[in-house]
C-alpha cells in the first residue's frame, strides 16, 4: 500500500520536458463534500481489470488528442479566437473527424458576487488578469502543436499512466484528492470547465466526449460534473449569484 501511495502521488509529477517550467496554470475549484458523496456511491461499480483494448477501438493516444482538440475548439469558439490547425501529421484522421463535430455554446459567468457556499461550482472564477482563459487556451494550443508534430506530450503521458496503472485501482478512485489529481491532466480540467459553462441542463456529453472517462474508468468524475452543474444552476435560479 505504501508503494502504491508513493507511485500514485507521483502520477501527476511527470517531468515537463516539452513545456516551460514557469508555464502558468490554475487550480479549478470543486466541492470536496459533493465529490466524496459521489465516490461512495460509485466505488463498488468500478470494473476490475479492464484493458484499454477491451474498452475502446481507439488508442489512449488518439483519445487524448481528439478530446483535447475538441475542447480547444469549444473554448476558441467562445473566445472568438482563430483555432484552425492547418496540419497535424501525427493525428490527421482524428483532426479531420473532430473538425466535423458540432460545438456547444458556453457562457462565462462573470459574477461580482457569489454566495460563499456556491464558489466551488464556478470554476471560471479561477481565471484572472494574471492568468486568463485566453492564456489557458494558448497553453492548450501549445500542447496540440507538440502532439501534432511528435505524437506525444508530457500531459499525454500523465493520462496514459492513469489509464495503464490506476484505472482499475479502487483505492485511487476513492481518494479524497483524486479530483485534484485528475484535474492536473488537461482533458479532465477542460471537460470540467466546458461542461460547467455549457448552457442548459448538465450532461456527461456524447460517446466521443466520454472516451477518456471510460478509458480511465473515472465514472465518478463524469457524475461529479453533472451534479455540480445542477448545483450551479440552483445558485443562479435562486439568485444567489449577482452580476
Amino acid at each position: 500500500m505504501k508503494n502504491f501511495l508513493i507511485v500514485s502521488s507521483s502520477l501527476m509529477l511527470f517531468s515537463c520536458s516539452h513545456f516551460n517550467h514557469d508555464q502558468k496554470t490554475v487550480a479549478l475549484p470543486y466541492s470536496s463534500e459533493l465529490l466524496q458523496t459521489i465516490q461512495k456511491s460509485t466505488q463498488d461499480r468500478v470494473p476490475a481489470q479492464l484493458t484499454a483494448e477491451a474498452l475502446e477501438e481507439k488508442s489512449p493516444r488518439r483519445v487524448y488528442f481528439s478530446s483535447l482538440y475538441y475542447q480547444y475548439l469549444v473554448l476558441s469558439s467562445y473566445l472568438h479566437e482563430e483555432s484552425a490547425i492547418q496540419s497535424c501529421p501525427a493525428f490527421h484522421h482524428d483532426k479531420v473527424e473532430t473538425d466535423s463535430r458540432a460545438l456547444p455554446k458556453v457562457a462565462l459567468y462573470k459574477a461580482s458576487h457569489i454566495d460563499p457556499a456556491g464558489k466551488n461550482y464556478f470554476p471560471e472564477l479561477a481565471f484572472n488578469r494574471g492568468f486568463s482563459l485566453e492564456d489557458h487556451q494558448q497553453n492548450i494550443r501549445q500542447e496540440l502543436d507538440i502532439l501534432c508534430e511528435e505524437g506525444v506530450s508530457d500531459n499525454y503521458y500523465k493520462f496514459d499512466n492513469l489509464v495503464t496503472y490506476y484505472a482499475d485501482k479502487k483505492a485511487f478512485h476513492s481518494r479524497p484528492n483524486a479530483m485534484a489529481s485528475v484535474l492536473k491532466i488537461p482533458v479532465f480540467a477542460n471537460y470540467y470547465l466546458v461542461k460547467m459553462l455549457e448552457a442548459g441542463a448538465g450532461h456527461q456529453g456524447d460517446e466521443e466526449e466520454m472516451r477518456f472517462i471510460r478509458l480511465s474508468q473515472t465514472h465518478w468524475f463524469g457524475q461529479y460534473v453533472v451534479r455540480a452543474h445542477e448545483q450551479r444552476d440552483q445558485f443562479v435560479k435562486n439568485k444567489l449569484v449577482t452580476r
